[in-house]
């Protein structure tokens, strides 16, 4: 019984080690990239439709994640979850995740305003608006997935225009 606890804890311990190595090992090879640190800026009154702010962290990290690796920037991209007191410096793109909701029957509106920071220079996205109508029996979750990943593909296009010129 206690070889089998020790073995057991031995392979926990060996399970959580490994990605930290993993980790550093990656985190080489970008250190000549700069970091875009992308916020998500959660409200601190939530009277919204659709209001578990974590799921949607969650959501909008893995769909941008997903849309701006696909840009091939040369930055390392890096996401916080803010309420308030956001910290200042660096290169910051903001997003303050306002609503997603049916605004008539059969849509589905995504809101989130979104603004670019670089050392302090201010450049304002104004409220990224995507509509989609989703097709009827569809999972809710891939829904969301797919209106959240059409606002970041509209983030990109503000992104490639205004910091890395591209069009």
């Amino acid at each position: 019984m206690r070889y089998t606890l020790s073995l057991i804890l031995s392979f926990l311990l060996l399970g959580s080690i490994i990605p930290l190595s993993a980790d550093d090992a990656t985190s080489g090879e970008d250190s000549d990239k700069t970091t875009m640190l992308i916020v998500v800026a959660d409200s601190l009154i939530s009277n919204r439709a659709y209001h578990n702010d974590l799921d949607m962290y969650i959501r909008i990290k893995k769909n941008f994640t997903k849309v701006f690796e696909k840009e091939d920037w040369p930055v390392t991209l890096k996401f916080e979850r803010w309420s308030a007191s956001i910290p200042e410096g660096g290169l910051q793109l903001r997003i303050w995740f306002k609503s997603l909701e049916e605004e008539t029957f059969s849509d589905l509106v995504f809101r989130a305003w979104v603004t670019l920071l670089e050392d302090g220079e201010k450049t304002d996205f104004k409220i990224i608006k995507v509509r989609t109508y989703p097709r009827p029996g569809r999972h809710p979750q891939d829904n969301m997935d797919e209106i959240i990943s059409l606002a970041a593909e509209e983030v990109a296009k503000k992104l490639n225009e205004q910091k890395f010129d591209k069009s």
